[in-house]
């Protein structure tokens, strides 16, 4: 089963359930090929398919490695071949798009209407402004490549995103080892693994690239660059034991009390970082768990949680003492005013009546039986407020 390879000539049925000339139903993903067979040889057009469940979708001008197979019509002499794509061949090393529209428009004298062959070091820029990848797809000027790394195994889209599988390399310091001289983050030992999921690279030339012009190598825009967490808009790490290079949303990098620092941390971990994170469990919880603690940090405040709950219960504990204590006081000041608002004292002329002011008292007695109550009150709710927070420690 050979490899051939086509030029795509029409995307227009790729994107929904449509039908060839002959009424017979395409599958999605089907674009239009145009194979040849050199100077003054047929050109035949016809559909290819997506040959599995990875799909690269073509843009048109793209050229496709394609290979025969069966297809869902038979006959009893055997079932009638189809075209499979495999994905876009990058003629021109961009990532982004690699356009050579016409290029199998041989006529009798050998000539095409691609007019000319890109041959650069970097990925290239198809020039001409009439060419149009798709109906909505633009070519951009500005979208990097991502520098390879040895070993490396790496899925990049169109767009600036990117998966890289890799490993820290112990690279020397030297910017003529890689286009790009080192990645942001840098292993304990070399081999060490770490995944990379990105998305919305940086554009534009890098002051590394920029810097190796004193060597007499020059790129643009679109040559190579790579992940950089204080510029991609997205990024998602998984480490090992990788020392990682980053800012944080906090101006001072503190994210609390005893944590330390991304260049420091040399154990795995995940490291995602974002203009805005959100986790929405649609039917249950949401849970984190840590065997240590769990940090909250904001603008103005570093939350250590296990230290958090401890202060919030031991404070909680000292209010209902003193409560009680509030309470005991309450009462015996209503026993002192009852006794005062009744008291008889013995005088000359035999014993006295009740205390012109008794009234004071009996209001005095009244409130603070009322405090009495009140103060109970609140720590039955305190108490139970404790007995939760204290169900949650373990």
């Amino acid at each position: 089963m050979a490899i051939e390879i086509a030029e795509v000539v029409e995307v227009d049925k790729q994107y929904q359930p449509s039908r060839n000339r002959w009424g017979f139903p395409l599958k999605l993903g089907a674009v239009k090929i145009r194979t040849g067979q050199g100077v003054g040889g047929p050109l035949i057009e016809q559909f290819a398919f997506p040959i599995g469940n990875f799909m690269q979708t073509p843009l048109k001008g793209e050229h496709i490695a394609v290979i025969k197979g069966p297809s869902s019509m038979t006959s009893p002499t055997g079932w009638f071949p189809s075209y499979y794509y495999l994905g876009p061949i990058a003629t021109s090393g961009n990532k982004h798009l690699n356009p050579m529209p016409g290029s199998l428009d041989f006529g009798k004298t050998g000539g095409s209407s691609f007019g000319g062959m890109l041959m650069n070091a970097g990925p290239a820029i198809y020039a001409k402004k009439t060419y149009k990848p798709g109906v909505h797809f633009e070519q951009k000027k500005d979208v990097m490549n991502m520098q390879p790394y040895e070993g490396d195994v790496m899925i990049e889209g169109r767009r600036g995103n990117s998966i890289r599988m890799g490993c820290a390399l112990g690279m020397a310091d030297n910017p003529m080892n890689y286009s790009v001289k080192s990645p942001f983050f840098k292993g304990k030992k070399s081999g060490s693994p770490i995944i990379i999921l990105a998305n919305g690279h940086p554009t534009g030339l890098s002051a590394e690239m920029a810097s190796l012009k004193k060597f007499g190598i020059t790129f643009k825009t679109s040559d190579y660059g790579i992940e950089d967490p204080k510029k991609t808009d997205t990024i998602l790490i998984m480490t090992k034991d990788h020392k990682i290079d980053m800012d944080l949303a906090k101006s001072n990098n503190k994210i609390g009390t005893g944590v330390a620092k991304l260049s420091t941390y040399l154990k795995p971990q995940i490291i995602g970082s974002s203009e805005r994170i959100i986790l929405n469990a649609k039917k249950d919880e949401i849970i984190l768990i840590a065997k240590k603690d769990v940090k909250v940090v904001t603008k103005k405040w570093n939350t250590d949680m296990e230290e958090f709950f401890q202060q919030v219960l031991d404070f909680m504990e000292e209010v209902i003492k003193q409560n009680t204590e509030l309470e005991k006081l309450h009462k015996e000041l209503g026993a002192v005013a009852q006794s005062n608002a009744t008291s008889i004292h013995p005088t000359g002329v035999g014993p006295s009546g009740p205390p012109t002011n008794a009234g004071s008292f009996i209001k005095s007695k009244t409130k603070a039986t009322t405090g009495a109550s009140k103060t109970k009150s609140i720590r039955k709710q305190l108490e139970k407020i404790k007995d939760k927070v204290k169900d949650m420690k373990e």
